[in-house]
């Protein structure tokens, strides 16, 4: 088992290559092809093994960025065993499929040979890669959605597919050219062949057929002007624990913006998550500076804020009117369980005394996932779908947004303790691929980076440096039509869902039925010899009696 886990090694780095910082797209069915070459045909457990060091050569590195956000590496760790477990999931389910007679060449001819088995085994692999992807993205606790094949292809020419079939089928389609790769390395251990071929050009078809996909990006009902604002902060750690300072930067940021733009001149001003470091709604401090930004720009802010409401707390979007002050607001529907919140509390804390790094835990939001902001420009409230900083990584948020009436996208997000880190790349990524899902234009805003303008095609058109307080000025065009991905809605997810399931049972039950089988006749031959055993017994007796008679 050496040399098949240093494959499965190889291929885990593979797929943790195909993201930030390397961004190397085509690695991704490079790493599904090798989970399907070294996982099929073994044992059960042998691929689960196998699955599970993919899984831990692809996700240690991939999540190491909460290393510095924790302070330590126990989160680290415990996630990158989780993630990894879905892969170990992934090995055995192939295991079990691989041997389904349409599937498993070593049958002979009118089994799993030829095209059609060619075919089953390729499609097949996909389907249970993108159902155990979408069920690690939605379980437990709402899953862990990073590091889905789909977030790695916002540079590939598989991007437009995103607008058809959402984070899911974008996903598949990636899952399907990794297991082409996969057959035609089959094929090719019979030497070259017209099946190795075959696949290769199946393999370069698939991925550059979604070239030809229209991707519109154009203003549907006009444009809305909106400032974005990075502040910066002096300290990850300890900007927080100093009162206003936080607010302070992104207050002086969009007042040195009014004076170089002048009042009036957008719509509204988007602060990141967590801006306001004291909830102006509580504190009259922090509610004059936001107030005097608002005012000195004469437009409305959107600004992070967290509530506290008996014993608990809120993620929210807060509309700030420069004459009627705090307005309505969008509150996250999804805190991140372990960050955010602590899931199973007490019990995990017989284990570890790190769940008290999280004092109160926040609750998700209930109530609608848009928040309509007043144009001046357009003389009307235009509705934007949200979704705060972890969300970006959900379409089925974001499409209920959309689907709601939200004409652009905002997402703000607190990066502070990432800074340095693959995550931020990874954020950024994920906000170019729901672009597309959704077809509409992106404005993601952070208080140290990735700040970005990003439009309905997943094109990056601005961008501020990182870790610098800045500004910039987007006129985001406004979208109401509906992309086939979002009128789809949930079901290529559950479609996948169910396919996986039914494959991995199958191929479940039929490895029973192999084991049994060769058990059966073994227990048959024990049973046939004590009963010919007997018999001779018998009559050797019967002979000795006969002889003292």
């Amino acid at each position: 088992m050496i040399l098949p886990t240093a494959w499965a090694t190889a291929s885990g780095l593979a797929l943790t290559s195909a993201f930030a910082p390397l961004d190397w797209w085509w690695a991704a069915p490079v790493g599904v092809a090798g989970l399907g070459i070294i996982a099929r045909g073994r044992t059960w457990g042998r691929s689960a093994w196998l699955g599970f060091v993919v899984g831990l050569a692809f996700f240690a590195p991939l999540l190491h960025f909460t290393v510095p956000a924790m302070g330590n590496a126990l989160g680290w760790v415990a996630l990158t065993i989780t993630e990894a477990a879905y892969l170990a999931l992934l090995g055995a389910a192939w295991s079990w499929v691989s041997r389904l007679g349409p599937l498993d060449d070593g049958r002979g001819e009118g089994s799993g040979s030829g095209w059609r088995g060619a075919a089953a085994r390729v499609t097949a692999l996909a389907v249970l890669w993108a159902a155990v992807e979408e069920l690690r993205s939605s379980w437990p606790w709402g899953g862990f959605p990073f590091g889905r094949l789909a977030f790695a292809m916002a540079d590939s020419p598989l991007l437009p597919l995103a607008s058809i079939g959402g984070v899911t089928g974008l996903g598949l389609l990636v899952a399907l050219i990794g297991a082409l790769l996969a057959e035609a390395a089959r094929a090719l251990r019979h030497g070259p062949g017209l099946g190795a071929l075959t696949a290769l050009i199946a393999a370069g078809a698939a991925a550059v057929a979604p070239l030809a996909i229209p991707m519109p990006s154009r203003a549907e009902s006009g444009t809305l002007r909106l400032a974005a604002v990075q502040g910066s902060v002096a300290d990850a750690r300890d900007s927080y624990d100093r009162a206003l300072e936080v607010t302070g930067k992104h207050a002086d940021e969009t007042t040195r913006l009014a004076g170089e733009i002048g009042p009036g001149a957008v719509d509204a001003v988007v602060w990141p998550e967590n801006a306001a470091d004291l909830d102006p709604r509580d504190h009259y401090a922090s509610a004059r500076r936001i107030d005097q930004a608002a005012r000195a720009i004469g437009a409305p802010i959107l600004v992070g804020a967290v509530k506290y409401e008996d014993d608990a707390r809120y993620n929210d979007l807060l509309l700030w009117s420069p004459i009627t002050g705090a307005g309505p607001y969008y509150r996250k529907h999804r805190p991140v369980p372990f960050a955010e919140y602590v899931p199973l509390r007490s019990w995990i804390r017989r284990v570890t005394t790190q769940v008290d790094r999280i004092g109160v835990d926040m609750l998700p939001g209930t109530g609608p996932t848009t928040l309509a902001v007043p144009s001046a420009s357009q003389g009307r409230d235009v509705a934007l779908a949200v979704g705060i900083c972890f969300e970006v990584a959900y379409d089925d948020l974001l499409r209920d947004g959309v689907r709601r009436g939200g004409e652009a996208i905002i997402i703000p997000t607190n990066n502070a303790n990432f800074i340095g880190t693959s995550e931020t790349g990874q954020q950024i990524a994920q906000g170019r691929v729901q672009a597309v899902v959704h077809g509409r234009a992106v404005l993601q805003v952070s208080t140290t980076g990735i700040t970005a303008v990003i439009s309905p095609r997943g094109t990056i058109e601005q961008e501020l440096p990182g870790n610098e307080q800045s500004s910039l000025v987007a006129d985001l065009p406004l979208r109401t039509t509906l992309t086939i991905a979002d009128r789809l809605g949930y079901w290529p997810a559950r479609l996948t869902l169910i396919a996986g399931a039914l494959l991995a049972i199958t191929g479940m039950v039929s490895a029973g039925r192999r084991r049994w089988a060769v058990r059966a006749p073994r227990g048959g031959s024990r049973q046939r010899r004590r009963a010919s055993g007997s018999a001779p017994s018998s009559g050797r007796s019967t002979t000795t009696r006969r002889k003292r008679t």
